[in-house]
């Protein structure tokens, strides 16, 4: 048995554990697999087989469940089509795929070339030729008046 290694410690009823710090540094290091312990912890339940059809039926169960209810509970809306049965619902839907779809032109507004600030090997082009050559020669990079 070698000497490098540090002494188990127990606890009171002569347990053995490990210190708080172990602990901590377990939970914040990332596994091999990439995932992080507290991610597994928060959203793990998304793995489970099948998930993805209970939470789709689940929502159109809920979604046709408030359409019925909208059946039985009489309204007082001053504009005539907000009393219709699932306005509310086609109001919802429409301006939900309205939202989704504007993120298209809005996406191509936005978005900018790959190399947009320039090709990032090197200095960009349009700086002055003898600090481009200076950059590409490898000396410091402090210029005059900056130290």
């Amino acid at each position: 048995m070698s000497n490098d290694t540090t002494p188990p410690v127990r606890d009171n009823s002569g347990r053995f554990v490990k210190t708080a710090a172990e602990k901590v540094n377990a939970m914040s290091r990332t596994p091999e697999d990439g995932v992080h312990p507290m991610s597994r912890v928060l959203f793990g339940w998304t793995e489970a087989r099948g998930i993805g059809g209970i939470i789709f039926w689940g929502m159109a169960g809920l979604s046709l469940l408030l359409v019925l209810l909208d059946l039985f509970i009489p309204r007082h809306e001053k504009i005539g089509i907000a009393n219709s049965v699932g306005f509310y619902a086609i109001w919802g839907f429409a301006a939900f795929s309205f939202v989704v779809l504007m993120g298209w032109p809005l996406g191509r507004l936005l978005r900018r070339d790959e190399n947009y600030y320039g090709d990032l090997s090197g200095p960009p082009a349009d700086i002055d030729p003898a600090i481009a050559d200076r950059l590409n020669a490898g000396e410091p990079k402090a210029f005059v008046g900056e130290e």
